[in-house]
């Protein structure tokens, strides 16, 4: 029996995260968290991946997931961008350059980490990336739920939701990674976690599961139509669409 709950536990997020995929194009939904349906869909090829790499040679799995992990991670950064910046920043967000930016640099980033690791087989490069996206993401968070507050946003269900869950997610896994690290007294024992507890373990992935069925729930149950959130103003947008070319034209000089 505990072993079943155990198995449970591990596997919960991959047929909610099909099942989220599912809702997400029946109420097309989709367009309009594009970069959120992206990491829904990229997640579940991992986990898939996951799944059939199991079977493989260690050293095979052991590339599988920490290459796959990276990937997860750089997906949930971009929608967690996608969130904030479509919600705070609308104006900013059309401007095709700004949409574009921070997913090219994420993309390019990922890439060059992972064919280093490759190349130099290096397994803690792709482990210390990863933790730099989940910091990263950890701050953004934290940064423009703050903002949000501050300016008095209202949040729809969804983004609620999408907030909630990725928080829950990036809350508990740096929580692990901190009380790992401390007890073993140094962050290059990260790469051990085999040595860790079952508890430090099992938190990060009951967490996820929880956010899984949080977003099923919110994008299932959501029912209203987003409020337009308040126009930027048109001297505002002007110089951003004034630093796009700039840096365009830098960008050809170079």
């Amino acid at each position: 029996m505990l072993d079943w709950i155990k198995l449970l536990i591990d596997w919960l997020a991959l047929p909610s995260l099909a099942l989220l995929a599912g809702v997400l194009l029946y109420r097309k939904q989709h367009k309009e968290f594009p970069l959120f349906f992206s990491y829904v869909v990229a997640t579940i090829l991992v986990g898939v991946i996951r799944l059939a790499a199991s079977q493989a040679p260690i050293v095979v799995y052991r590339y599988t997931y920490w290459i796959s992990d990276l990937v997860s991670v750089a997906f949930a950064f971009l929608a967690t961008y996608e969130l904030f910046i479509k919600r705070l920043f609308p104006g900013f967000y059309n401007v095709r350059f700004f949409r574009y930016l921070f997913p090219a640099v994420a993309s390019v980033i990922t890439l060059v980490v992972v064919c280093v690791a490759l190349y130099g087989n290096h397994n803690r490069v792709l482990l210390l990336t990863a933790r730099i996206y989940e910091f990263l993401r950890a701050a953004i968070l934290f940064f423009f739920a703050a903002l949000m507050t501050m300016l008095g946003r209202r949040w729809e269900k969804k983004e609620f939701g999408i907030a909630f869950g990725f928080g829950l997610d990036v809350s508990l896994s740096l929580a692990s990674i901190a009380l790992a690290s401390q007890s073993f007294g140094s962050v290059a024992n990260w790469v051990h976690t085999a040595n860790r507890s079952e508890i430090l373990n099992r938190l990060p992935v009951v967490a996820y599961d929880i956010a899984c069925i949080v977003w099923l729930y919110c994008f299932w149950t959501a029912t209203e139509i987003p409020a337009p959130a308040p126009p930027i103003s048109s001297e505002a947008l002007a110089e951003a669409r004034k630093w796009e070319g700039s840096l365009k034209d830098f960008v050809h000089r170079r």
